[in-house]
């Protein structure tokens, strides 16, 4: 299941609901890299059985989806994602051929 704002506000530390509209978007940002970089549809809870390729959002997906809105969340101008989010990724990254 992709991360709740309230276990993102937990991630970073954040104690008010201010920023949760942004937090929010970055939840959406995240869920979108990492189905492109996987190349499979990410899913919340069952994956359809017309989607072969779907995936399921998995606990080492979501601890990458947390680490993408962190590091999103604190580095607002950044470009390049951490290493370990493609790391946490890779082992469910379809190729196709």
């Amino acid at each position: 299941m992709s991360p709740t704002v309230e276990e993102v506000r937990l991630h970073c530390r954040i104690d008010d609901e201010a920023e949760d509209s942004i937090l929010t978007d970055y939840i959406t940002a995240a869920v979108s890299r990492a189905g492109t970089y996987l190349n499979r549809t990410l899913y919340d809870g069952d994956v359809p059985d017309t989607d072969s390729d779907g995936l399921a959002i998995t606990g080492e997906i979501k601890l990458a989806l947390l680490l993408a809105v962190g590091f999103w969340y604190g580095n607002r101008e950044a470009q390049e994602l951490p290493d370990g989010f493609y790391l946490l990724l890779a082992p469910y990254r379809y190729i196709p051929l």
